[in-house]
């Protein structure tokens, strides 16, 4: 027997973020698979299970059945290719023309933007002008770059419609060098010398001994920054901010993990923890800077990663 659920529904059960659910079902946590309309199929067994583990009694619908029977044409369903809605054209932006109908333009979603107004933004517009085929007035609109992609509009969304992967597919249209100075000065800049801020490896790895000592002085006996420590269990990544601007900020994960007894340490390359390539983007980039933390994962042979966002 299966169990059909929209991943909206089953983070309000249990009580997590939307991305949590999904980042489940791509790592294999939850073993989901894509059904029709935008929604989910699992064994109902493994539902049970779940709902064990977080110690909940199963929230049953007499919807969230589906007929073994039925399960292959589901299956089909799901990954037929949708008919064209008339008035749409053959664009790229609209990954989902089922948001046509799903948006209802209601404005919960622009009640919620705290930036809704400035210059025209509305995401409920935006919306409508990803399912038409308007990209590209979109694409030379600022509206994806002043969107702050803190997500407040697709949670009060109550349709579920994705706006942040729409605003962040709207920025990736946008040619490398109209991208807005800083933030592609950073993305080259971190692809060429490790962190969006260009600080150099010897003043990085000084700073990180420099802060060490304090630490020490400040009545941390025996205290010494672990730079490229192999086999240590936590990789911590850093925000260039901190070293360039507020160095000190950095001593204060570093007093936890001592107080705990913790197996940590920093990369003295590519310790990077801000991926402005996600920001803007821009995917190719993206990888690179993740593939470069996975190279120091592996290389130190950690078994756990702190991101700094």
């Amino acid at each position: 027997m299966m169990y059909e659920f929209r991943v909206s529904e089953m983070a309000e059960e249990f009580g997590v973020h939307r991305n949590t659910i999904r980042n489940w079902i791509n790592s294999g946590t939850l073993a989901a698979k894509e059904g029709p309309g935008r929604k989910y199929l699992m064994k109902f067994e493994d539902y049970q299970l779940l709902c064990e583990k977080f110690g909940r009694q199963a929230h049953i619908k007499p919807s969230s059945y589906v007929d073994p029977d039925k399960v292959r044409k589901l299956e089909e369903d799901a990954h037929r290719p949708e008919p064209m809605v008339l008035g749409f054209t053959e664009k790229t932006i609209c990954a989902d023309t089922s948001w046509a109908d799903t948006c209802l333009t209601c404005g919960t979603c622009a009640s919620a933007c705290p930036i809704a107004g400035v210059d025209g933004l509305d995401p409920r517009k935006i919306v409508r002008m990803a399912v038409l085929g308007l990209e590209d007035e979109l694409k030379d609109t600022n509206w994806p770059w002043k969107c702050t992609m803190c997500a407040k509009c697709e949670n009060a969304c109550p349709a579920g419609v994705e706006i942040m992967a729409l605003m962040r597919r709207l920025r990736g249209l946008r040619d490398r060098d109209l991208v807005p100075g800083p933030i592609h000065k950073g993305v080259v800049t971190c692809l060429e010398r490790g962190n969006n801020l260009g600080i150099p490896k010897d003043d990085f790895v000084f700073l990180c001994e420099e802060l060490g000592e304090e630490l020490e002085e400040e009545g941390l006996e025996g205290f010494k920054t672990p730079v490229d420590v192999v086999g240590a269990k936590v990789l911590v990544t850093v925000n260039s901010k901190e070293p360039f601007a507020e160095p000190d900020d950095m001593k204060y994960w570093w007093r936890i993990f001592h107080a705990a007894g913790e197996s940590w340490t920093i990369s003295s390359e590519n310790w990077e923890g801000v991926n402005w390539g996600l920001f803007s983007g821009d995917d190719e980039s993206m990888k690179t800077v993740v593939g470069r933390i996975v190279d120091n994962m592996r290389r130190l042979k950690c078994e756990v990663l702190l991101l700094p966002e």
